[in-house]
């Protein structure tokens, strides 16, 4: 299994179990060190995900017990170290971190996990792509989803005979029945496309469409789309439909290739690791 780490807000790696483990003696990785590793949802604290080990290095003479740094790692007796927020730093560290927090800035990666890792923003035209795809899957569970309907109200079964020349009147009795038909299909085509993105967005992180094409949406920090989300996010879509389309577009000039969706439910579109 391959390993990455953050140190000192960077990301680090890949290595593999060995590796990790000689980095967890050296104390270089600690419990409270963020580690990600394909398959996993986000960054997560090492101790939570590998169990906490102890490091090997041994204690400085005459200092009591060994803790190491939060910002730069390096080991310290307890008493030489000083607390900033949830953390405990050097005296070396001290005023980088606090003129960070000062700044409004992430203290540790612990705080902002998207400081500890650069992802691949999938871009407008492969996204674009993406959602043809799923246009087209949706159209055809469309279809045969309508279809019963369609039947019993006599519509493509045959029963109602458009090219056979009737008198006005008849027509007028007809257009209540189309009109139902037309308001009950259209209702049918959102329940059926809402139900789409909240099951695969919050059960496989992308919709079949963005599978196919090796993309996925992530919440700002990594993490995935609850089913909330991805429902706030269809309808948040529409917004990029009724603005001719330049929601969408935008996605072209974003730094984060973000749409107006993506802006309103701070979410991300990567290509998956």
């Amino acid at each position: 299994m391959r390993w990455y780490y953050a140190e000192a807000g960077q990301r680090k790696g890949p290595v593999d179990e060995t590796s990790l483990d000689e980095l967890v003696r050296q104390g270089v990785v600690r419990d409270d060190t963020l580690v990600w590793s394909e398959g996993m949802a986000g960054w997560q604290p090492h101790g939570s995900v590998r169990g906490a080990r102890a490091p090997s290095t041994p204690p400085r003479a005459g200092g009591g017990e060994t803790r190491y740094c939060s910002e730069c790692g390096r080991p310290f007796p307890s008493h030489e170290l000083s607390s900033v927020g949830a953390f405990s730093v050097c005296s070396a560290c001290r005023p980088t971190v606090l003129s960070r927090m000062q700044a409004g800035a992430p203290v540790h990666p612990a705080v902002d996990p998207a400081a500890a890792v650069a992802f691949h923003y999938a871009g407008f035209w492969i996204r674009f792509l993406a959602r043809i795809l799923d246009g087209i899957i949706v159209g055809f569970i469309g279809f045969f989803v309508r279809l019963p309907f369609r039947i019993a109200l006599g519509v493509g079964a045959g029963t109602i005979d458009l090219t056979t020349p009737r008198d006005p009147s008849a027509w007028f009795a007809l257009l209540p029945a189309m009109v139902g038909l037309a308001g009950f299909s259209f209702l049918i085509g959102i329940a059926i496309q809402l139900a789409y993105e909240v099951f695969f967005l919050s059960t496989r992180g992308a919709t079949p469409g963005k599978m196919v094409l090796g993309l996925k949406v992530i919440r700002a920090g990594g993490g995935p789309i609850s089913p909330s989300l991805a429902a706030g996010r269809y309808f948040a879509v529409w917004l990029s439909w009724l603005t001719l389309c330049i929601g969408f577009i935008i996605a072209g000039f974003d730094r984060e290739k973000r749409a107006l969706h993506d802006h309103i439910c701070q979410t991300r579109v990567i290509h998956a690791q």
